[in-house]
């Protein structure tokens, strides 16, 4: 079927200029294979869960939109009326076959009868798709959302032209569908230009201005919802037509399969500034009924195709919450849209069910126990949400808390689910030194879900720190038994806590375990066997939680337990902090230790991997040999107090200038034994 000029837009003359001719555009890209063909079911009586239903060729652009999630809880439109403004009507398409229609009126021929006359079948193309859309009855060939509405058709667009008439007739239309009791009218058109070369400006556009317009806002204050095609003029700022242009007015943008937004979908600001659409429904490709004849299916593009999604989708909720206004509905249908779609040109559709279930959505209530700057203070802080309204028959609802590293979900780092609460303490203590991201998932027994915004960032700290030799610098001390001491972040009750700990203590130089005491369930313990003298050593705790989560704290610097006698081997260890400068620590220079067993000349020098000279340390620049007697040497607080022995390097040259990043070796020679480390200056 060729693309075709359908329902276009209208408007009184007001006295302003001209502007070019734009008409709303309509195009069937192709039949459907017909199901007409096949033996079809009968339609027995109406069905009232999705278990009853076959949606046919909508099933996709139904599940899209979470209309299955509705029909799931049991709404089906049933009490609702909906309203049509159109053209003629196919009626009898097999897609109304089992719907109810209670009352037609044609306000261009003055009578009772919307049908299409001798070659008006074409032009009634639209509205007949508008109507399957919003509530086509056809088990296993076509079922639209609200197929258990009612539904009040008329007819108000003439067949072809575009005369201003066309507005006015869609205003005494609106009314009359108003007078038969209609929640929901859903137009197939809107109106800018007109046959006479007479358009609205943009400036006509702000909510207040055209006939159209003016009462669809004032039907919205008397509680019917107007929904209406934004138009097909798009892209591009200022193409939408009215009445999309309302307060109150629900307009229709269209996507693709792919949720990316049409690329003929009108767009706002409105006049004086709103945005508009106000929500997205499938609008690309998508399978209605035709008019060619009564098995026809086409699939067609359009913001009106939107529109009729939308309508029925908005009678579904009002089945549901039937005390709601139209602006609440509104409301309701635009915050049900996933929100997690991140692409500029996607649009999300609405989500029916999810409308339903929570109209007033799921909120994550900040957690308290965070201080000024992000950082929690337990861990394991209360988790509290809201959902302020939830439609009875989707109780009870589980709500799953998710805890992740990153904002999109990616790397879910826990998970844990209640039931009928709205404040849960995790099982498990959080990760430590991790950023997280959290929000609540709540799911009704009929598998409709909804999620709160994604919360966050908020940084959780390591679970302990350690109290006693953790100079990052180094230090020593005397006591060959010395009592370990570090403070958890927090003490936890079961069944995340408590904590307990497993004490190592090891070499510095090769990192071999000299102490080990496991299952600790003290934060201070003292080794029961003496330490080994003269060596470098450091301490780490690993705390662990019953459900098997761990962090470990490891000693920012060395300590060395010193004796009185002479160190049993002359031995150069490893610089400290390497690399260096130490941000993290605030350490500008490195320190270096080294250990004497007898007195004799001592050589400390910094050279680069070429084997060159770059800094001279002991005897420095300027000084003669230099004897040291046996002893521990570098473990002084504020450096050597002699000029000729310096312990630590900030790496400079013997010129006082900065050395280029990099890997250099300190070598030691003294009493007939060379020693060699690699240091990385990293500024």
């Amino acid at each position: 079927m060729p693309c075709r000029r359908v329902a276009p837009q209208r408007r009184r003359d007001r006295g302003r200029s001209s502007a070019p001719l734009l008409l709303l555009l309509s195009c069937a890209w192709g039949a459907l294979p017909s199901p007409a063909q096949a033996q079809q079911a009968p339609l027995g009586s109406r069905p009232t869960a999705l278990a009853d239903t076959s949606y046919g060729a909508l099933t996709d652009v139904l599940r899209r939109m979470g209309v299955d999630g509705a029909h799931r809880l049991g709404v089906t439109g049933a009490g609702v009326r909906i309203g049509i403004l159109g053209g003629a009507v196919r009626i009898d398409h097999q897609a109304f076959a089992g719907s109810d229609l209670l009352a037609t009126r044609d306000f261009v021929d003055g009578d009772d009868d919307v049908t299409p006359g001798p070659g008006e079948e074409e032009a009634a193309a639209r509205t007949t798709a508008a109507w399957s859309l919003a509530g086509a009855r056809a088990p296993d060939v076509l079922v639209g959302p609200a197929f258990g509405s009612s539904f009040l058709l008329a007819r108000t667009f003439t067949a072809g032209g575009a005369p201003r008439d066309d507005e006015d007739r869609w205003v005494q239309g609106l009314d009359w569908l108003e007078s038969q009791g209609a929640r929901v009218v859903v137009s197939d058109g809107g109106f800018r230009a007109f046959d006479d070369g007479f358009a609205y400006t943009i400036e006509d556009l702000d909510g207040a201005t055209t006939p159209s317009t003016v009462a669809a806002v004032l039907a919205s204050e008397r509680g019917v919802l107007v929904v209406t095609p934004v138009g097909d003029l798009g892209p591009g700022e200022g193409t939408l037509v009215a009445p999309s242009d309302g307060d109150g007015v629900l307009a229709a943008g269209a996507v693709a399969g792919d949720e990316t937004i049409a690329s003929f979908s009108s767009e706002g600001p409105t006049a004086d500034g709103r945005p508009k659409p106000d929500a997205y429904a499938p609008g690309v490709d998508v399978p209605a009924a035709g008019s060619g004849s009564p098995t026809d299916l086409v699939a067609s593009d359009g913001t009106a195709l939107a529109a009729a999604l939308l309508a029925g989708g908005a009678a579904l909720f009002t089945e549901a919450h039937p005390e709601r206004t139209p602006a609440q509905i509104i409301d309701a249908l635009v915050s049900s849209a996933d929100l997690r779609v991140g692409r500029a040109d996607a649009a999300p559709s609405i989500d029916v069910g999810s409308a339903i279930a929570f109209p007033d959505g799921i909120v994550a209530i900040p957690i308290a126990e965070v201080d000024a700057e992000g950082q929690v203070t337990t861990l394991t802080p209360l988790f509290r949400w809201d959902a302020p309204t939830i439609y009875p028959p989707a109780l009870p609802v589980s709500f799953t808390i998710f805890v992740a590293a990153d904002s999109t979900f990616q790397d879910v780092l826990l998970a844990d689910r209640v039931v009928g609460t709205f404040a849960r303490r995790l099982s498990r203590p959080l990760p430590p030194r991790q950023r997280i991201f959290w929000r609540v998932n709540a799911e009704t027994p009929q598998a409709v879900t909804r999620s709160t915004e994604t919360q966050g960032p908020l940084t959780v700290p390591a679970w302990l720190r350690l109290m006693v030799l953790n100079n990052p610098a180094g230090q020593t001390i005397e006591e060959r038994r010395p009592t370990f001491e570090w403070e958890p972040f927090e003490v936890l009750e079961p069944p995340a806590g408590p904590l307990t700990y497993d004490l190592d203590v090891f070499s510095d130089r090769d990192e071999e375990s000299v102490a080990a005491f496991a299952g600790l369930d003290s934060t201070r313990f003292r080794v029961p066997e003496p330490l080994p003298l003269n060596e470098p050593l450091r301490w780490s705790v690993v705390a662990r939680a019953p459900g098997g989560q761990a962090d470990t704290a490891i000693s920012a610097g060395p300590f060395v337990v010193v004796s009185t006698s002479s160190p049993p081997a002359t031995i150069l260890f490893q610089n400290f902090p390497n690399p260096f400068p130490s941000v993290e620590l605030g350490l500008s220079e490195t320190r270096i230790w080294f250990d004497l067993s007898r007195e004799g000349p001592v050589q400390l020098t910094v050279y680069d991997l070429r084997g060159r000279l770059v800094r001279r340390l002991v005897p420095a620049a300027g000084c003669g040999e230099v004897v040291l007697p046996a002893g521990i040497y570098g473990r002084e607080e504020g450096g050597s107090p002699d000029p000729c022995v310096q312990l630590r390097w900030d790496g400079t040259d013997e010129a006082g200038r900065n050395v280029e990043p990099g890997v250099y070796l300190l070598r030691l020679r003294a009493g007939g034994t060379e020693g060699i480390r690699r240091m990385v200056y990293w500024p």
